[in-house]
């Protein structure tokens, strides 16, 4: 189907853009979230004499993106998790719980604007790409780290010498939760042993089976 975007969307296109989408993908994401409506006559008529006001919009628009992708590429955002002895997660980090720790900060970035597809699973370091403007790409520096008595989320200086310590700390816990992973894998039985271990009692089935059939067949 053809739709006109009335907002960027990221890897599609941009606000004005006519783009052909899977039947789907349109109805029930792109035209119920507002991004998008049918590219009928009607509405591109209303899109073309909008192109000035959009345009004008737009510059201002990615003016104001610079600004806050300026602030967000400085930022480490921490969250705190449960976790198991192998670093998985009983929960999850969404682009939700990014944007809204951003927002107490007075940083609002839309979370459909966060290259995020699946939610983050296990404790580490992430970089997360964001567009809080098409042409402007930025990294946000997340670490998700083994929760203690207290839940944590909080906003540090990319550069500070505690957000260093956070990314150390949460690194060596990544570590040991490989480690543990590894030791974990090794305990298993191996199919190759398994395989040998089945193997040998036939083996000696079959050398009682020839003794007894050389007896039988000695003549007496």
């Amino acid at each position: 189907m053809q739709l006109v975007l009335v907002d960027d969307v990221i890897h599609l296109g941009r606000r004005g853009d006519i783009v052909r989408v899977a039947n789907g993908y349109g109805r029930n994401y792109l035209i119920p979230e507002g991004l998008a409506i049918p590219a009928t006559k009607a509405n591109l008529k209303i899109m073309e004499m909008q192109k000035k006001i959009l345009a004008r919009k737009a510059s201002q628009e990615k003016e104001s993106a610079e600004i806050l992708g300026g602030e967000l590429a400085k930022l480490h955002l921490v969250f705190s998790r449960k976790a198991g002895e192998t670093g998985v997660l009983f929960g999850s980090v969404t682009s939700k719980d990014l944007t809204d720790l951003l927002e107490k900060k007075g940083l609002i970035l839309d979370r459909r604007k966060i290259e995020l597809e699946q939610p983050l699973k296990s404790i580490g370091n992430f970089t997360v790409k964001a567009y809080p403007h098409p042409e402007v790409p930025i990294e946000i520096l997340i670490s998700v780290t083994v929760e203690g008595e207290e839940p944590l989320t909080e906003v540090l200086q990319r550069e500070s010498e505690q957000s260093t310590e956070i990314m150390d700390e949460v690194a060596a816990s990544l570590q040991k939760a490989k480690d543990k992973l590894a030791s974990q894998q090794e305990a298993l039985p191996s199919p190759e042993k398994e395989g040998r271990t089945e193997e040998a009692p036939n083996e000696e089935n079959e050398d009682t089976v020839r003794d007894a059939s050389s007896e039988k067949n000695t003549p007496t």
